[in-house]
């Protein structure tokens, strides 16, 4: 079996915040507005969610060491400045967990982390949108949510991809193998998409880009994006979030849901391929529906054949 020349790990919406209810918080911090999905996730902590996080990406690495570690978007729900929380749990979610990796790693803002980009380099070390090599790979981290601060529960509202930041970044690295990643990416031809025609042009015409990614959906899946954009694939990263459903008039978000079981990506790097699949970590979910064991399942592997 050949071996990989690089590997890599994508993560997305752990969705970290406090494990009291917004009414308890409320008789804290009287000007908080916490999120419902606030407490236990299928029977864990917010804080033992993301010690689970970190112990699926050593197992990973254990399995063959890992490149980096990059992370789509949504570490938190803090909604900036919308829910006024006691704590940046973007911050931390970075110290309990990539400031630990054996690796290095690198973020994504999400709808959910709103914070203005000289705040996100305070905590990180570079700005909400940025490109970066490492041995011939180049990730451009596109900022899709740029409308901040959040102004309501949803975070961020969605804005469009950056034409000339993509133009410079990409005439840069010409001839490297390139992957787009953001938080999200929304590809349905309306008013709300993330691609101007000019921006769908930079993508259908460029054959360094490899494959886009991104989180935000919560599930994994692989899909063609048609003759408009060059049959360019989108790859969903899956995530540690919930399962929103609407029970009644409010919402519950410990409904377990097969396909919306955690996990992470995967993307490797071979001399004549590249291969990205999802892992569905092992986990019991202690859900609202009842309990449930998921076994590591690997699922959705896609190849890209590299053109010598």
């Amino acid at each position: 079996m050949a071996t990989p020349k690089q590997r890599f790990l994508l993560v997305s919406d752990m969705h970290y915040t406090v494990d009291e209810s917004a009414e308890e918080l409320k008789k804290i911090y009287p000007n908080s507005n916490a999120s419902a999905a606030t407490g236990n996730a299928f029977g864990l902590t917010q804080r033992e969610k993301v010690e689970k996080v970190y112990e699926d990406i050593i197992a990973e690495n254990e399995k063959s060491k890992l490149d980096a570690v990059l992370v789509l978007g949504d570490l938190s729900i803090d909604d900036y400045d919308f829910r006024n929380l006691p704590d940046n749990f973007c911050k931390k979610f970075k110290n309990e967990c990539l400031d630990r990796l054996p690796c290095p790693s690198y973020t994504l803002a999400g709808n959910h982390d709103s914070y203005p980009s000289e705040m996100w380099e305070e905590v990180f070390g570079y700005g909400r949108e940025y490109a970066f090599e490492i041995d011939g790979s180049v990730f451009i981290m596109l900022d899709t949510f740029k409308a901040i601060p959040a102004k309501a529960a949803s975070g961020a509202a969605h804005t469009t991809v950056d034409y000339v930041f993509l133009k410079n970044a990409l005439k840069k690295y010409k001839g490297k193998r390139i992957f787009l990643c953001s938080h999200y990416f929304e590809t349905k031809l309306t008013d709300n998409n993330s691609f101007s025609d000019e921006v769908r042009e930079l993508i259908k015409d460029n054959n360094d880009i490899v494959f886009l990614y991104r989180g935000h959906t919560h599930v994994n899946s692989v899909t063609d994006m048609g003759e408009s954009y060059g049959r360019k694939q989108i790859v969903d990263i899956g995530g540690y979030g919930y399962c929103g459903q609407r029970v009644g008039n409010r919402y519950e978000f410990n409904i377990f849901d097969f396909k919306w079981a955690w996990g992470y990506q995967v993307l490797e790097i071979y001399d004549d391929f590249i291969k990205t699949y999802h892992v569905k970590t092992k986990m019991h979910y202690e859900g609202v529906n009842g309990s449930f064991d998921v076994p590591e399942t690997v699922e959705g592997e896609t190849i890209y054949k590299v053109n010598r």
